[in-house]
C-alpha cells in the first residue's frame, strides 16, 4: 500500500507509555491513557493536522512466538511480504491478537515509532520486539520515555541503537511544542526516501504554530478593546439600582475575559484545562480583586508613568461624575480602599463609582454610568493573564490526564523569573502600548493601524514565551 501521508505506528510492550506518546504527539488529550496494563485493545489512529497519522496500538502479546515464524523475513526479497502472510495465517488467533493488531499498519507502509520505560529494565521479551521490527525493514525510531525515577537508559540506549535507526529521549508528560518538533524532525531523518516530505510536513507544522500564535495575539488584542471601551448605562428611574448596575459592568467585564482565556485553551487543543470563570476550575484569583491587582500588571512607578503619558487626571477605576454621591464597592475594593489617586495608590486596585457622564459627555439628567475603565494598569493586567494562560497551555503535554488549578501567585512568580511580565517589558515596547491604549480610550474603539500594530507587539511577546520551556512552576 502506498502511504502518502506520513503514517506511524506507535508500538512497545505494555504499559509503557505508547498511549501518552500518541496523546502527546498527535496533541490530542483524550486518547485514553490508563495505568491498568493492556488498556489499550485496538488500533486507534490519530491525526496531527492532517500532516501525521499515529497509530496508538497494543502492546506485544506473544513477541518470542511471532519472532520464530518471522526469523526468514530476513532473508526475503519483500520482508514485508512475510509479515503480511503472518497476518493472514494468523487471523483470528486469540494467541497472536496484539501481533496482527499492531503490525497491521506496518504492513500497510507505516513507520515504527517503538516507545520502551527507561525505568525498566531491559528484558529478553523486549529484545524479540525489538528483532521483530527490525525484520520488517521500515523506518523505526526508539523512544525512551521513563515513567518513574530508576535508571535504565543507558542499557536501553545500547540495546536499541542496534535495532532502531535512531533513538531518543522524551518524557511525554513533559514535552512542549519544541520538544514535539525536534521529535518529528528526527523522523524526518531515518529514511532518506520519505525526508522531503517529513520535512515538508514539519515545516508546514511550524507555519501552523506560528498562525496559533497569530490567532493568540488577536483573541488578547479583541480583550483589551473591549476591556477598554466597555460601559453599561441605566436610566435613573429603572429599579435597577446603583450596585446592581456596577455589578452588570463587573460580570461583562470578567466574562468577556474567561471567553478570551477559553479561546487561548481551545486554540491550544487543550480540553482538560479551564477557563477563570468555569465553575470550580478557577484558573486565577478574581479579575476584580485586590490580590489580583498587587499580583499582575506593572509595577506602581509604571503605573504612574503610564498614567501621566495618558493624560489621567483621576485613578478612580471608571468614569465618574458622581451625583450627590459615589458608592464604594467593599468586596472589589477590598482592603485597598482610599480616597487617593489611583497613580498615587500605585498597584492597589481603584474603587469602582457610577456616574452621569460616559467618555467626558454628560448622558442625560435620568442616566447613570459606568465605565469605560481608566485605571492604567488594567490592560497589562488582562495581558498578564492571557499571557498566563498562554504559558501554561503550550508547555502542557496533551498525554496529562490531571485537572488542577493554576495557582497565581505560582504562575506570575515564573512568568516573573523568564521576564515575561509586563513590569518587565522595555519601555519602548510598552510605550508603544500606552499610546493604543491612549487612542483606544480617545476614540471609544480600536482603530485598524493600532489593531495591527497592538497585534504585533504581543506577538512578539507570545513568540518569546513559546521559546522558553516553563514546567512545574506554573502549577499550584
Amino acid at each position: 500500500m502506498t502511504v502518502t501521508t506520513p503514517t506511524f505506528a506507535i508500538v512497545g510492550a505494555v504499559n509503557h507509555g505508547k498511549s501518552s506518546v500518541v496523546s502527546t504527539l498527535a496533541e490530542n488529550d483524550q486518547v485514553r491513557i490508563s495505568s491498568q496494563p493492556g488498556e489499550t485493545i485496538e488500533c486507534q489512529r490519530f491525526y496531527l493536522s492532517d500532516l501525521f497519522v499515529f497509530y496508538d496500538t497494543p502492546g506485544f502479546q506473544n513477541a518470542s512466538e511471532a519472532l520464530r515464524e518471522l526469523t526468514h523475513a530476513a532473508h526475503a526479497r519483500d520482508p514485508l511480504s512475510v509479515f503480511s502472510e503472518f497476518l493472514l495465517r494468523r487471523a483470528g488467533d486469540d494467541k497472536f491478537a496484539a501481533e496482527c493488531l499492531l503490525l497491521g499498519p506496518v504492513v500497510d507502509g507505516a513507520g515504527i515509532i517503538y516507545v520502551v520505560d527507561g525505568s525498566e529494565p531491559v528484558l529478553d521479551i523486549h529484545i524479540a520486539e525489538m528483532e521483530v521490527l527490525r525484520l520488517t525493514g521500515q523506518p523505526r525510531l526508539a523512544i525512551i520515555n521513563r515513567t518513574n525515577a530508576d535508571d535504565h537508559v543507558q542499557d536501553w540506549k545500547r540495546r536499541l541503537g542496534l535495532h532502531f535507526n535512531a533513538v531518543r529521549e522524551f518524557n511525554a508528560h513533559q514535552a512542549t511544542f519544541g520538544d514535539r518538533l525536534e521529535l518529528l524532525e528526527t523522523l524526518a531523518g531515518i529514511e532518506q526516501s520519505w525526508k522531503p516530505k517529513l520535512m515538508s510536513a514539519v515545516a508546514i507544522f511550524r507555519e501552523e504554530w506560528n498562525q496559533r500564535l497569530s490567532e493568540c495575539a488577536e483573541i488578547i488584542v479583541s480583550l483589551l478593546a473591549f476591556g477598554l471601551t466597555h460601559y453599561e448605562v441605566e436610566d435613573s428611574i429603572s429599579h435597577v439600582t446603583d450596585a446592581q448596575l456596577v455589578e452588570r459592568f463587573v460580570v461583562a467585564v470578567k466574562d468577556r475575559e474567561a471567553k478570551a482565556h477559553r479561546a487561548i485553551i481551545k486554540l491550544f487543543g487543550h480540553n482538560r484545562v479551564h477557563a477563570a470563570a468555569d465553575e470550580d476550575h478557577v484558573l486565577f484569583a478574581e479579575l476584580f480583586c485586590a490580590e489580583t491587582w498587587l499580583m499582575f500588571g506593572l509595577d506602581a512607578k509604571q503605573i504612574v508613568a503610564a498614567g501621566a503619558a495618558a493624560g489621567a487626571a483621576s485613578g478612580v477605576f471608571f468614569d465618574t461624575v458622581t451625583v450627590g454621591h459615589s458608592i464604594g464597592i467593599p468586596t472589589i475594593v477590598g482592603t485597598l480602599g482610599g480616597a487617593i489617586s489611583g497613580y498615587v495608590m500605585g498597584k492597589k486596585q481603584p474603587e469602582i463609582s457610577v456616574g452621569r457622564k460616559l467618555f467626558g459627555l454628560r448622558i442625560g439628567r435620568r442616566a447613570r454610568s459606568v465605565g469605560p475603565s481608566k485605571a492604567a494598569n488594567l490592560p497589562w493586567i488582562f495581558i498578564d493573564r492571557a499571557f498566563g494562560t498562554f504559558a501554561y497551555v503550550i508547555n502542557r503535554a496533551h498525554a496529562r490526564r490531571d485537572e488542577k488549578t493554576i495557582n497565581g501567585a505560582r504562575l506570575q512568580k515564573a512568568m516573573e523569573a523568564n521576564g515575561f511580565s509586563s513590569a518587565r517589558w522595555g519601555v519602548g515596547a510598552r510605550k508603544q502600548c500606552e499610546d493604543i491604549f491612549s487612542q483606544i480610550k480617545r476614540h471609544k474603539k480600536l482603530q485598524v493601524e493600532d489593531r495591527q500594530r497592538l497585534r504585533e507587539l504581543l506577538l512578539l511577546r507570545l513568540a518569546d514565551i513559546s521559546a522558553v520551556k516553563m514546567l512545574i512552576t506554573l502549577e499550584g
